[in-house]
């Protein structure tokens, strides 16, 4: 290869690393051998499938219908977060977030930031100011019937390519929760046509509730199960079952059954 090519081609590989991180373009080799930091969950068996939790400056889709358990996953994680001293935020798009919940999950209530945005832009406009930072965990609320408009697919597209570089660059885990329309058992494929959130996340994680656990005639709790449905840092594909049990004291977690 002659020189100003070379040196063309070392311009383009800096500009592409500048714009989409050193994560998402590099020589063969660069960066080989050290590992991604992650963000446990609590979860015990969750965590083992993905090498130690969620990743660290990378983007995590948990979808699920309501009463899932995708909400007690990111609070639990949130919590994590929180315990380590840093910092947790949540984008409520919907207004649907209980304190009383989170708060039993253990979240610091004093310790989070809860954001209620106008409209979606303006969700869109925060997310890209906190997630670029050095927060622990950044939650984004996204209800599936949100992204029906495509100005708003396009903005949300545009907001995670320019997402890519700053936040490879920092040590947020990015969650975005996609809530789906109840009866729903896997992954839509309508939506990720036109959406670059499927084709961004590192981790893409499907939840669904299982079976309520009993004491007697009492629910004790109740059993999810998470679907690894895509993960560039490792093998996809996996389940594992995992137990959410109640308590006079508030919600903790029982033994992993895998």
């Amino acid at each position: 290869m002659a020189e100003d090519e070379k040196r063309r081609l070392e311009k383009t590989v800096a500009a592409l690393q500048a714009r989409f991180g050193m994560r998402v373009v590099r020589r063969l080799g660069q960066d080989a051998g050290e590992p991604v930091p992650r963000l446990a969950t609590s979860f015990p068996a969750l965590d083992e499938i993905l090498d130690g939790g969620l990743p660290r400056g990378r983007i995590t889709e948990i979808a699920g219908v309501p009463t899932s358990g995708m909400a007690t996953l990111a609070l639990r994680t949130m919590a994590q977060a929180q315990a380590r001293g840093e910092m947790a935020i949540y984008l409520d798009l919907e207004q649907t977030f209980d304190p009383y919940y989170a708060a039993r999950c253990g979240v610091v209530m004093e310790q989070l930031i809860l954001v209620h945005p106008y409209n979606a832009q303006q969700a869109l406009g925060v997310l890209e100011e906190f997630a670029a930072g050095d927060a622990g965990v950044v939650v984004y609320d996204l209800p599936l019937r949100a992204l029906s408009s495509g100005p708003i697919v396009q903005a949300l597209s545009a907001t995670l390519e320019r997402l890519l570089a700053p936040l490879s660059k920092s040590t947020t885990t990015l969650i975005c929760l996609l809530s789906l329309p109840p009866a729903t058992f896997s992954m839509p494929k309508s939506y990720s046509q036109n959406m670059a959130l499927p084709h961004y996340a590192t981790v893409r994680l499907l939840i669904s509730r299982e079976r309520w656990i009993y004491r007697r005639r009492d629910i004790r709790g109740y059993r999810v199960q998470v679907h690894v449905v895509k993960n560039k840092l490792g093998p996809a594909g996996a389940t594992v079952d995992v137990n959410i049990l109640f308590d006079d004291g508030g919600y903790h977690l029982g033994e992993d059954a895998v």
